[in-house]
């Protein structure tokens, strides 16, 4: 299985291990799968022209999530 290797700042690490318990993800290697596969269905969903929005409990629009 291929492996990547990266550095990140001390900032990034905390909030990632914070993230990582949070989510209750099994692993770091979890938690950043999870987050590539969600990033994979924003990047998809502004190519095909459509919008990705967050709703509150009643399915009303309170923002969108767009890539800069």
């Amino acid at each position: 299985m291929p492996r990547l290797a990266f550095d990140v700042d001390e900032k990034f690490s905390q909030e990632f291990s914070e993230l990582v318990k949070a989510t209750g993800a099994t692993s770091k290697a979890d938690a950043f799968r999870k987050a590539v596969s969600l990033y994979k269905v924003v990047v998809e969903t502004q190519q095909k022209g459509e919008k990705l929005m967050i709703a509150d409990g009643d399915r009303h629009p309170i923002s969108e999530i767009i890539i800069l």
